[in-house]
């Protein structure tokens, strides 16, 4: 291999060691097992704090050892956090479809019996088929969103990953 060849296949980890930074992970964790969830500066976070149930949504700038810095403007201290709001996209993507389905439904037969001259517009059978359809996406909305509430159960704290002098190493004394 010449010099050349050697330079372009290692190039690309010399620069990728640039981009990797150590950084701090906020964790919510399940006490004794093997459940967690990682979130990372750059991550969406939905948060519900201690002091008066207020609700904190937003996009990870900083994660300190005693907060987190949401939308730049609005820090939420660690110990404050009583839940943390996790997504459920399956239940969200059958909510959506099925809204949209039951409205579909009711607009199709509409049209369909008013092309065709039928007498009765809305039929009763419709409009169950098509309410029902949408009120049990209206149904889901409230599981939507995973409540993890911190106790017993669930723990949040920070992992340092930095290599800092600050941060005191047990092997090195």
């Amino acid at each position: 291999m010449n010099a050349l060849s050697r330079i372009l296949v290692f190039l690309p980890f010399f620069l990728l060691v640039n981009t990797v930074d150590a950084q701090r992970v906020l964790l919510v964790e399940k006490a004794g097992k093997f459940r967690n969830y990682k979130y990372f500066v750059g991550d969406d976070i939905i948060l519900k704090t201690a002091p008066y149930n207020t609700k904190h949504e937003g996009v990870i700038h900083e994660v300190t050892d005693t907060s987190i810095l949401l939308n730049f403007d609005d820090e939420v201290m660690i110990e404050d956090i009583q839940m943390v709001l996790r997504p459920r996209w399956g239940l969200g993507l059958i909510a959506k479809i099925t809204r949209i389905a039951g409205a579909g439904y009711f607009v199709l037969d509409v049209v369909n019996r008013s092309i065709n001259s039928e007498s009765p517009i809305v039929t009763q059978n419709t409009a169950i088929i098509s309410a029902s359809m949408v009120a049990f996406s209206y149904a889901l909305l409230p599981l939507q969103k995973r409540r993890i509430k911190r106790g017993e159960k669930w723990r949040v704290k920070v992992l340092n990953m930095s290599m800092d002098d600050d941060v005191p190493n047990p092997f090195q004394r």
